[in-house]
């Protein structure tokens, strides 16, 4: 038991205190992957949900109120990705600036990626995500504008709660414009920070 206990170098079982900080850094980016993932997903069922609801109008005779929808949905999976972009954006935060400094050698890899000049391109992914939801949306509120202000067959009431809904639908793909402007840093409408949306 002595010849172990001389063979083992002074300080080999006792913790160097950088185990808690790497741990917490795996964990973060686990979530970082987490949120990526979710917003995978949420492209996915936004695509899928406008496409269903898109196929659905056009193939049922007097349903194109029914395309109403899209952009209160857009509206509100557009929310749920931008919100998961900046929970993304404050997990890279905080490693940089307050788990970093805890490990030797620091963790250079998000402070790495802030001083590039990474802004999202035009035909990259900016354009694609405004398609995807202020732009379904407009489809879908042009595509309803004859409907709702115009030749259909519809009561003064009823047509007084379409165009109600239908300026909602308005302000909602306004929203949807302004959320992806500002995830992609295009428009500093808000700071991240006073969203409110995580």
């Amino acid at each position: 038991m002595a010849e172990s206990t001389a063979d083992t170098p002074p300080g080999a079982d006792e913790p160097d205190g950088h185990e808690g900080p790497l741990a917490e850094f795996t964990a973060l980016r686990q979530e970082i992957l987490e949120r990526v993932k979710a917003q995978q997903q949420l492209l996915t069922l936004q695509l899928t949900v406008t496409a269903t609801i898109f196929g659905f109008a056009i193939s049922q005779e007097d349903m194109t109120a029914v395309m109403l929808i899209v952009p209160f949905s857009s509206y509100l999976l557009c929310g749920r990705l931008v919100a998961q972009h900046f929970g993304t954006v404050r997990v890279a935060e905080y490693i940089d600036t307050r788990l970093s400094d805890r490990i030797p050698g620091g963790l250079h890899w998000e402070s790495w990626l802030r001083r590039g000049p990474y802004k999202p391109h035009l035909l990259g992914s900016l354009l694609p995500l405004l398609l995807t939801f202020a732009g379904a949306s407009a489809l879908a509120l042009s595509s309803t504008l004859g409907y709702v202000f115009g030749g259909a067959d519809v009561g003064a009431g009823a047509r007084i709660g379409l165009a109600a809904v239908w300026f909602a639908g308005l302000a909602a793909t306004a929203l949807s414009l302004m959320l992806v402007l500002q995830m992609t840093g295009r428009a500093s409408i808000r700071s991240w920070r006073q969203t409110g949306l995580f």
